[in-house]
């Protein structure tokens, strides 16, 4: 793994002498401050500054309103700005860049304003500057000021201020204003043509984007990378290439932009054969590579690639982080994911809203909701999405009382849940049957916060009342839905079904199923094993063999669990593992020490129509059980043990890891597909019900 260890720089007053004069002093300090500084550093060049009377030197003190930016020590340079009598243009400028340049756009603007307010006149360094805020902030009506000022001023012929004109007009939906500018210049350089064909790309005119890339008299690499880009984003990815391939020369942006058009139609193989062509990376390159990966759904791709970062020369920031944590909480992986929290804290990544809720969800997805709860409870700014995350963690752990105080928390901070909230509240209150609370909360929703109930919050109350056993009540609230019913919605009642054994009602639902979603495996297990715990094991065999004939294969049963730095992942009798005989052994042994215990295995969980032993055998061998077998191979006595199931745990599993949690002395935490089960001296946190 990378070290997290950081360089540290120290700063030598003593590279001059008592003896050097005020002259060498005032070029040494304005040499050092062309280099990026810590703020201890900046603190003390100020020092320097003081005590060396060089604080009326207007070239040494606007260099260090410069050097402020970069280490984000704008408060203490706005500190020092505003114990000056009267500032000139010069520190102004500098201020005014430097809040721009670390995104403090509207404070950008208000020393703008303060500065006009002192009659001071802008130059040519200040408007692009303004500009740039106005623009990113989509002040139109403060760009449009700005360019009558500039009209005013006799700025409107310097080439520098008009490409910030172009620039802001684009930037806020006009181009034909940016057009007008552009057509009007006299002289134009390559950054111009680029600023206005980039313009066109934002709003997408791709089509007046090309024709004046056609028309260029010179084009630089920036000129084929934003033609390149625009190919990419509208998923012309053949015009990209040729593009691509055209180019005279490629820097890493055009690496990237290819990468990114590839990732964004989801073709993660192409993206990585560009990324492993790529002569040199950046930490873009490996983002958008660990993102594509992720949205794909390949997560074991994301976090292997995720370490290959680790080892090479570029360090992962927030953006990696906030792509690569979702990846640790699909998989489970704590470890990794514990590892991340650590280097996020080494590295001083601002551990904003989207990071702390990228780290809530891993760790309650991972199992340990104590560490998501303390990163939620630390986390200095709170908004809907975080709040939401957190309730949607505490549903699913059955922790339905915390979610409800979550839920009031918002409401009296005044943060306004959003579908998210209301779908984890719906949860909770599903994990723990409370059926007149769950009809309240879709009431609140409705009725005071305006907020429409989508699909997905009528299949979580369809799950709430078949869960408990109200079917018809279930069928009521299906017809009465304004939409056509999803299959979200068919499947949570077909769920119901197999719960409360209602074969009757399980085949009408599942015929439905099957009518909407021909190729969904999932419809015809479901019905299959409800058929099958009947006893009608013709009808099972008619729809398996229905599934044969139509190429419809069953989704395997997969665990995974992290051990030693690694994802191991398990399925249903699976021997590919290099410990298989050890693994199977330790099972073996398991299951007759607790059938000496009163273990009876839940026969009706194996649902082909085979000998009691046969049946035996299958349970034994589900991926779950092997995924444990290995775990408790593979840690100390006492070490909690935690598995990532894809789908539901079935009842015998369920049994066979109370009773080891019982016998054997070890904490499980199991993830299945519905919710989390924490097993603990023979019982589990579901109380039996999911």
């Amino acid at each position: 793994m990378a070290c997290l260890a950081f360089p540290t720089t120290s700063l030598n007053l003593h590279e001059f002498d008592t003896n050097t004069t005020r002259k060498s002093t005032e070029e040494w300090l304005f040499s050092y401050l062309k280099s990026p500084r810590t703020p201890i550093q900046l603190k003390t060049l100020h020092a320097q500054i003081i005590k060396t009377g060089l604080t009326r030197n207007d070239l040494v003190f606007g260099q260090f309103f410069l050097c402020c930016s970069p280490s984000n020590s704008m408060h203490y340079a706005r500190r020092i700005f505003d114990g000056i009598p009267r500032p000139k243009l010069f520190f102004y400028n500098a201020m005014i860049k430097g809040y721009s340049e670390t995104g403090a756009h509207e404070e950008a603007l208000r020393l703008y304003s303060l500065m006009r307010s002192q009659s001071i006149a802008c130059d040519s360094f200040t408007f692009p500057v303004v500009l740039r805020s106005a623009s990113t902030l989509g002040r139109v009506s403060v760009g449009e000021e700005l360019h009558g000022l500039v009209m005013k001023t006799c700025f409107d012929s310097r080439v520098i201020v008009q490409t910030a004109l172009i620039d802001m007009y684009c930037n806020c939906g006009f181009s034909f204003n940016g057009r007008l500018i552009f057509d009007r210049m006299r002289d134009k350089d390559v950054i111009c043509w680029n600023t206005m064909i980039a313009g066109y790309v934002k709003c997408e005119e791709f089509s007046n984007a090309r024709e004046l890339f056609d028309q260029m008299p010179v084009r630089n690499i920036s000129s084929w990378n934003t033609l390149v880009d625009m190919c990419c984003k509208c998923g012309d990815l053949d015009t990209a290439r040729r593009l691509f391939d055209e180019m005279p020369e490629r820097d890493v942006i055009s690496w990237n932009a290819m990468i990114s058009g590839y990732a964004k139609m989801g073709e993660c193989e192409a993206a990585r054969r560009f990324f492993d062509e790529m002569p040199k990376r950046n930490v873009v390159s490996w983002n958008v590579v660990i993102t594509c990966y992720v949205h794909n759904r390949l997560f074991l791709e994301a976090l292997e690639l995720f370490r290959m970062m680790q080892v090479s020369d570029i360090k992962p920031n927030e953006v990696t982080v906030v792509a690569v944590l979702p990846a640790c909480a699909h998989l489970g992986a704590l470890d990794l994911g514990q590892w991340v929290h650590a280097y996020i804290g080494k590295s001083r990544i601002k551990m904003d809203v989207y990071v702390n809720t990228a780290l809530v969800e891993m760790y309650g997805k991972c199992g340990n909701l104590g560490e998501a709860r303390r990163v939620f409870d630390d986390a200095s700014e709170k908004d809907t999405f975080l709040c939401s995350t957190m309730v949607e963690v505490l549903a699913m752990h059955g922790n339905a009382e915390e979610a409800f105080g979550i839920f009031a928390d918002m409401r009296s901070a005044g943060i306004k849940p959003n579908d998210i909230t209301f779908v984890g509240l719906l949860k909770a209150c599903s994990h723990v049957g409370l059926v007149n609370t769950g009809v309240e909360y879709f009431k609140v929703m409705r009725e005071e916060f305006g907020l429409i109930p989508k699909v997905e919050h009528f299949g979580c109350m369809v799950d709430l009342l078949g869960r408990s056993g109200r079917l018809e009540q279930a069928c009521e609230l299906i017809k009465s839905m304004p939409m056509e019913p999803h299959p979200i919605v068919w499947g949570a009642l077909l769920s119901a079904c197999r719960i409360h054994g209602n074969v009757k009602l399980a085949e009408e639902v599942a015929l439905r199923l099957i009518e909407i979603e021909p190729r969904d495996c999932g419809n015809y297990v479901l019905l299959s094993n409800i058929f099958s715990k009947a006893g009608r094991w013709d009808e099972a065999a008619k729809l398996r063999k229905m599934m044969r004939d139509k190429g419809i294969m069953k989704k395997p049963g997969c665990s995974s669990i992290e051990m030693n730095n690694g994802v191991y992942e398990f399925f249903a009798g699976d021997r590919a593992h290099p410990r298989c005989k050890e693994i199977y052994e330790m099972l073996n042994q398991m299951a007759t020490r607790l059938k000496r215990k009163g273990y009876v295995p839940e026969t009706s969980s194996a649902l082909q129509n085979v000998s009691m032993d046969e049946k035996e055998q299958v349970l034994l061998y589900h991926s779950e059980k092997l995924a444990l077998a290995f775990g408790l191979l593979s840690t100390d006595n006492g070490t909690p043990i935690r598995i990532v199931k894809n789908l539901r745990v079935c009842d015998d599993c369920h049994l066979f890891m109370k009773m080891v949690s019982k016998y054997y002395n070890r904490q499980m935490i199991v993830r299945d597909c519905n919710r989390f089960h924490h097993f603990s001296e023979g019982s589990c946190s579901c109380l039996d019900y999911w």
